[in-house]
């Protein structure tokens, strides 16, 4: 009895199959369900902080992530797609397979205009503490009355388009 052709030469169909196992290994952490547990953050349409929000996203709120790209998770918030900055789950871990980082190496860091608007964003719960502890003289009251000020998002636009900026 002949086997069929693919049987005679199985090691090119292992290949296959063990890399289509690979490819759908590397997409299961999609999907997976993540809680925002920083102020402050919103959906957004494209992965920019310079584009407009979509809606604002309460701390506590559970967000399915779709993908992600850099920094950035798309994710579905109550039937809303958008996305969010990985700052707004510190727990999250990234993504455990990264197919292109593997075959060409890992990109060269370098600061992004993502990465200055987040350095206004304040500190992290861990180093304010620190610099409270060493700082006793710091009013941080008003640490926190600047941080709870919020910019009105078609004010902010004008401004922008008014003085010809380009985030």
């Amino acid at each position: 009895m002949r086997r069929p052709g693919f049987l005679r030469r199985p090691a090119p169909w292992l290949l296959v199959m063990g890399l289509a196992a690979l490819l759908v290994g590397a997409g299961s952490g999609w999907g997976e369900t993540l809680t925002v547990s920083q102020p402050n953050q919103s959906l957004y349409p494209a992965p920019d902080f310079a584009s407009a929000p979509i809606a604002p996203v309460p701390v506590g709120s559970q967000v399915s992530v779709v993908s992600q790209s850099g920094d950035w998770y798309q994710v579905d918030f109550q039937g809303q797609q958008g996305w969010l900055h990985r700052q707004a789950f510190p727990q999250a871990k990234g993504p455990k397979f990264n197919l292109p980082g593997m075959l060409f190496g890992a990109p060269v860091k370098e600061t992004k205009s993502d990465e200055v608007a987040l350095a206004g964003k304040g500190f992290t719960p861990e180093v304010e503490a620190s610099y409270r502890q060493s700082h006793p003289e710091m009013k941080f009251a008003e640490v926190d009355r600047v941080e709870a000020f919020q910019v009105n998002h078609a004010k902010l636009q004008s401004f922008i388009k008014e003085g010809g900026l380009n985030p």
